[in-house]
């Protein structure tokens, strides 16, 4: 045996022990919530024997997906027993209530699929060779290639998804009043989701969903024109399939991707450059819509606005890459940060871009995000991607690109009011520290992560 011999001792940097504390609280931590909030079958511990309308299954998933992603990273064995303990609980649980069925809602829209299933890609990282966990992601993907007659949520010939409302019940084109009745003391403070609701004005960013006369009416105009075909949304969807080929590589996954991939950039040339936002059954942008391509669903006049249009597209243009190693994929996703760019101006010294449009064009100007283009950037390492984050910096920020930032118990921060939700609002500063550009970064994102522990 050859033995290894020290000859002298070495203080570890001050991230290094951070690090280790982190895992160290953490791995009771974890115990201490889980043990709190469920029971030993992994059930929610709560007295709800019903549950109403199309949302919620998601929220339980997110409380608890972290779980298998911190032993991934080097957590206890008991952090992924207790995980797939809970995605069990949970998915019994909302079985029950009706909402989900063969392990997967029956039908919601793919910002919260694309949420609450984070929980199950994980699951990947841990162990890939599980065959329950590779069965249920050949099953859940074929709800979405066409392959499954009890979920007809693809069109195979226009390489469209039938509606924004999908799962294993197939499309969902009409919903109901129930379907929205959680949402509605919520959206009462949001942007009215079309500008022809008697009694609204679209201008005051605000939309009585509480008042029965003006919910009915939103629910009606829903079913006329929202409900039925695609939209961008919906690229979410990519990264349930690509999870089956990373499972199987079975090549009509990897197809599948870049061909519905390839479907949104086709509609977005065939609309001067823009990526519409609603594209009905027959494969017309505003189909429904009185011939606007603005104001679908999750859309450009949706109240998050551009958001909810990028984050899709970079989702997908980066599972494309990923199952390629062809940086050209990402394409969609550049050229909409571009078309982006172009249709901002210049506010009091800095460039601002649209997040939302209206009937009468462009409006709600924002400093733009660095975080897409940084985004692209990691997965590329390309040149062209690390230009628009500069182009950014060059033109003005609304925050210190250094500063650590720490949510508020509303998930945002509270200098610049910018959500960051899932404690993920530290990109910049990383990518910023990754460019030399903010030393002792490390020391101070683990010191946050502490602090979010003590809180």
């Amino acid at each position: 045996m050859n033995w290894i011999h020290a000859k002298e001792r070495w203080t570890p940097p001050a991230w290094a022990v951070l690090e280790r504390h982190l895992f160290d609280v953490l791995n009771q931590a974890a115990m201490e919530f889980v043990d709190r909030y469920t029971r030993p079958d992994g059930t929610l511990i709560w007295n709800r024997d019903t549950w109403p309308g199309m949302d919620g299954s998601d929220d339980p998933y997110e409380g608890f997906m972290n779980l298998a992603l911190f032993y991934a990273l080097g957590g206890k064995e008991e952090t992924l027993a207790a995980a797939r303990r809970i995605w069990e609980g949970i998915t019994f649980q909302w079985t029950e209530y009706g909402q989900i069925a063969r392990e997967f809602d029956k039908y919601y829209d793919w910002m919260h699929h694309g949420e609450g299933y984070l929980y199950f890609y994980f699951f990947g990282l841990c162990d890939p060779l599980s065959l329950k966990d590779r069965q249920r992601a050949e099953r859940f993907a074929r709800f979405y290639t066409g392959d499954d007659p009890l979920a007809p949520n693809y069109d195979k010939r226009l390489r469209l998804i039938r509606s924004p409302l999908t799962g294993s019940f197939g499309p969902r084109f009409t919903v109901t009043e129930e379907d929205w009745c959680t949402h509605r003391g919520i959206l009462d403070g949001y942007l009215a989701p079309f500008e022809d609701i008697p009694g609204v004005d679209v201008r005051s960013g605000r939309c009585p969903w509480s008042d029965d006369k003006v919910y009915r009416e939103i629910i009606k105009r829903m079913n006329e024109r929202m409900n039925r075909g695609d939209v961008p949304l919906n690229l979410n969807a990519t990264s349930l399939v690509a999870h089956a080929y990373m499972y199987t590589a079975d090549e009509k996954y990897r197809q599948w991707v870049l061909d519905y991939l390839e479907a949104w950039t086709e509609r977005a040339r065939r609309n001067g450059g823009i990526i519409p936002d609603n594209v009905g059954l027959g494969g017309v942008i505003g189909e429904y819509n009185g011939g606007k391509w603005w104001g679908g669903y999750y859309g450009w006049r949706w109240p998050h606005g551009f958001m909810t249009i990028i984050e899709p597209i970079v989702n997908a243009c980066m599972n494309a890459l990923l199952l390629t190693g062809d940086d050209g994929r990402l394409s969609l996703a550049r050229e909409q940060l571009d078309r982006n760019w172009e249709c901002g101006r210049e506010e009091e010294g800095v460039w601002k871009v649209p997040y939302r449009r209206f009937d009468d064009g462009w409006h709600d100007y924002r400093f733009p995000n660095p975080i897409y283009p940084i985004y692209l950037w990691t997965a590329s390492m390309q040149d062209e991607d690390l230009t628009r984050i500069d182009r950014i910096w060059r033109h003005g920020r609304d925050h210190d690109w250094n500063r650590i930032i720490i949510p508020n118990v509303s998930g945002r921060d509270k200098e610049t009011g910018r959500e960051t939700k899932h404690y993920i609002g530290n990109t910049i500063p990383w990518f910023r520290f990754i460019r030399g550009e903010n030393p002792g970064y490390p020391e101070r994102i683990l010191e946050a992560n502490c602090e979010l522990i003590r809180r």
